[in-house]
């Protein structure tokens, strides 16, 4: 049937349970009997001849000329054959037919109208035998002209065999099919034959149809209710879109393109049978896949090439998601490794089909031996891809062995690897060595804070008699005392004030270090607080016959600090300087700022040889190592703890004998008096 011919009534007969009950079954049992009639005037097969879904007989004189009469008794004559339950019996240019054991009216009003429900038989007052065999029937390619096998519009002539002379034979005045008997029975449930479709084919092209129907009228409803949808509802199918672009957005892009290349390839072979309504189905179904590809490049356009087998295998070659380049060399190696083993396995798993194959054709060698190949080779697949995931896993810990280390470099809380993971020991090995860090970190701040505890009690118990003793020494210089004991009065006096001062050095540096120093927060100009420091000391300098140098700038230079803390630190530097030059030399006091932030550095020549190993800013680290110029050690570690405390910052260097110290601050903006805007 073609394309054009398909009307309503093939869709409605495509529902019916039962396909004897359709038109094309009607058509293809008028088809049988018109080929049955042209095998009597021929004597030529054709392909209904072949249809093992149909039992038929033809007789004339009651004598079988062919059939297909396999298994059957009764020369169909009992209308009760197992599986069989449509009958047609063609004598006399009649026609009888009996279904499920009752007669059917094929004639009706026995005028041939060419209806939908009619039967296109012989026996009609205007369809004959006759007109019928000779092409009656309407549909094409299927009907034959009986001029064309006669030689003329009469009735075949048959000749006597084995008579010869030139004779005329004489005309035989009958109708070809007097004394023709044709039988037909069709099966109830039609069964696939390779070599035979006719009645088979009838029946599944009704299912196909009834199922063309159904999948293009399911599309069409969802098509409508995804109108109605979109019009009502247009945020959803929005949500539900990038929804399905998110999904589909996951799957591999060669899956994708491998998907589409088994759709369009059966496409493209089945545009030869366009004409058939399953194709309209599958082309519809195809268009609604294409819906989803089409979306699916609308939400990802810009990664499809990313979330691909390809862009897989390059990013684990680039060592994507890898800190450590010790990472990503050992993912680039194991992927290398791990695609030349599949590749192997591919043509290993090619050469055992290729051997079993063979062996299923020859039987050179047991079937077996490929199929034990092929179980040796998936085990030993299964235990490369678990050493490839222990080996990935092993890749990963490093990166969170890294982070561990890292934290506990920062002195922060690394996390540990779980107990299953490869390198678990390696991390708990990097907690314990944190945990004994941590310990002896705080072993020794214990120590450190009771040495200053104790510093700070000792001075503070030595303060009281200090006291008295500076009391009791001024109470004796005001008495009447002989030379030599008024001398020693006054040695007594300067040592006790000596230690009083050490005693206070002593309590102020162990105050600053337990962070226990009292401050005093206030805007001021440090170069006002250098000139105000060195006016201080000008008497000192003088005598110390230094020729100190400073540069200072005019415009002020404003930090925020405890200004008497600050002021102690510029005069333990100076008197540094005063006491450890050479003799004679010079010394620089000088103060930069770039507007960020100000610089002090002081600058001397020692007049003694600096050790590079020894920290001056520690606490009774003295420059002189006979202790003989009267210093306590304690000048620059009180400079430095002051100077941090303030929120400054202590820098000393030495190079050769030139000793060097540098105090920074930050700078700050001076305030605006009330009233006032910034420009």
């Amino acid at each position: 049937m073609s394309a054009g011919s398909l009307e309503l009534g093939d869709v409605a007969d495509s529902f019916r349970s039962d396909y004897q009950d359709t038109r094309r079954f009607r058509r293809e049992i008028s088809y049988d009997l018109r080929a049955m009639l042209e095998f009597v005037l021929t004597g030529e097969e054709t392909s209904c001849f072949q249809d093992e879904n149909l039992r038929w007989g033809i007789w004339q004189d009651e004598k079988l000329l062919a059939g297909n009469l396999n298994g059957i008794t009764g020369n169909l004559t009992g209308h009760q054959e197992p599986g069989y339950n449509f009958y047609l019996e063609y004598r006399d240019g009649k026609v009888q037919i009996w279904k499920d054991g009752a007669e059917v009216d094929v004639y009706g009003d026995e005028v041939y109208r060419e209806q939908w429900e009619q039967w296109e038989l012989p026996g009609y007052r205007n369809l004959d035998t006759e007109l019928f065999a000779g092409g009656g029937w309407t549909d094409s390619g299927r009907g034959f002209d009986l001029s064309s096998i006669t030689g003329a519009a009469t009735p075949m002539a048959t000749a006597v065999p084995g008579e010869t002379g030139g004779e005329e034979p004489a005309a035989d005045t009958g109708e070809p099919w007097d004394g023709v008997t044709i039988r037909l029975a069709a099966a109830q449930t039609p069964v696939y034959f390779y070599h035979s479709m006719g009645l088979y084919d009838v029946a599944d092209t009704l299912y196909t149809m009834r199922l063309a129907v159904c999948i293009v009228g399911g599309c069409f409803l969802l098509g409508v209710a995804l109108v109605v949808w979109s019009l009502l509802w247009r945020r959803w199918m929005a949500l539900t879109f990038r929804a399905a672009g998110r999904l589909t957005g996951k799957i591999w892009l060669e899956v994708k393109l491998l998907l589409l290349a088994f759709l369009v390839g059966p496409l493209m072979v089945s545009l030869s049978y366009a004409y058939e309504p399953i194709f309209l189905a599958f082309a519809i179904g195809l268009c609604w896949i294409l819906v989803f590809y089409l979306n699916d490049f609308l939400c990802n356009r810009g990664r499809l090439c990313r979330v691909s087998f390809c862009g897989w295998l390059a990013g684990k070659l680039r060592g994507d998601g890898l800190d450590l380049p010790l990472q990503r060399r050992a993912m680039r190696s194991g992927v290398v490794h791990l695609m030349a083993v599949v590749i192997l396995a591919l043509g290993a798993a090619a050469f055992d089909l290729g051997l079993f194959l063979s062996a299923w054709r020859s039987g050179s060698i047991r079937i077996w031996v490929p199929f034990l190949i092929g179980l040796v080779g998936l085990v030993l697949l299964g235990i490369v891809f678990l050493h490839w995931k222990e080996e990935r896993a092993m890749i990963e810990d490093l990166g969170a062995l890294s982070d561990q280390i890292e934290a506990v470099r920062r002195k922060q809380q690394g996390t540990m690897l779980a107990a299953e993971r490869p390198l678990a020991g390696l991390s708990q090995a990097v907690a314990d060595i944190d945990s004994g860090l941590q310990q002896a970190v705080e072993e020794r701040l214990r120590s450190e804070r009771m040495k200053v505890e104790l510093i700070t009690n000792v001075s503070h118990d030595l303060k009281t008699p200090l006291t008295s003793i500076l009391s009791y020494a001024a109470l004796l210089e005001e008495e009447e005392l002989p030379d030599h004991v008024r001398d020693y009065v006054t040695i007594l006096n300067d040592k006790a004030q000596r230690l009083k001062n050490m005693v206070q050095e002593v309590f102020d540096v162990s105050k600053a270090a337990s962070g226990n120093l009292n401050l005093h927060w206030e805007e001021l100009d440090l170069a006002k607080l250098l000139r105000q420091t060195l006016a201080d000391q000008a008497e000192p300098i003088a005598a110390s016959g230094l020729d100190l140098r400073t540069r200072l700038p005019a415009e002020p230079v404003l930090i925020r600090a405890d200004g008497d803390r600050l002021y102690r630190v510029f005069q333990n530097l100076i008197q540094n300087v005063l006491q450890y030059s050479l003799e004679g030399s010079r010394a620089y006091l000088t103060l930069e700022t770039n507007g960020e932030s100000g610089r002090v550095c002081v600058q001397n020549i020692s007049r003694e040889e600096l050790s590079r190993e020894k920290d001056f800013t520690e606490r009774f680290v003295r420059g002189d190592e006979s202790r003989s110029d009267g210093g306590s050690g304690l000048g620059l570690a009180i400079a430095k703890s002051f100077t941090e405390a303030c929120g400054g910052t202590f820098r000393l260097r030495t190079d050769a004998d030139l000793f060097t110290v540098e105090v920074e601050f930050p700078c700050i903006h001076p305030s605006l008096p009330e009233g006032t805007e910034s420009v």
